[in-house]
């Protein structure tokens, strides 16, 4: 099975749109059963307000921890190679061309 021979890092700025979306979903929830326990909205509204701030730091902090480590994750052989500029897509024509002829890829 052929496998991709890109090595991706996700970048600061995903990070952080991942997390605005994903605490939108997890502050509209939040709010809905704090709403649904007290019947009070400005509690609701205050509730989702702190805890929005506090739960987007520490889901960055958390998936930037995961992410600088490499425990759990299946690191391609050549991804310590050092390289000292980006390569182009010439460049990984000819990496791949050279790949195909050692039998690595199809």
């Amino acid at each position: 099975m052929a496998k991709n021979l890109y090595v991706t890092r996700e970048k600061h700025i995903r990070t952080v749109i991942k997390a605005i979306s994903w605490r939108v979903i997890a502050t509209l929830t939040t709010m809905g059963i704090v709403f649904i326990f007290t019947r009070e909205l400005m509690l609701s509204l205050g509730v989702g307000f702190t805890e929005v701030i506090a739960k987007i730091i520490f889901y960055y902090l958390h998936e930037r921890f995961w992410h600088s480590t490499s425990w759990g994750k299946d690191q391609h052989p050549l991804s310590d190679i050092p390289i000292k500029k980006e390569i182009t897509p010439e460049d990984m024509e000819k990496i791949k061309g050279q790949l195909r002829d050692l039998g690595y890829m199809d």
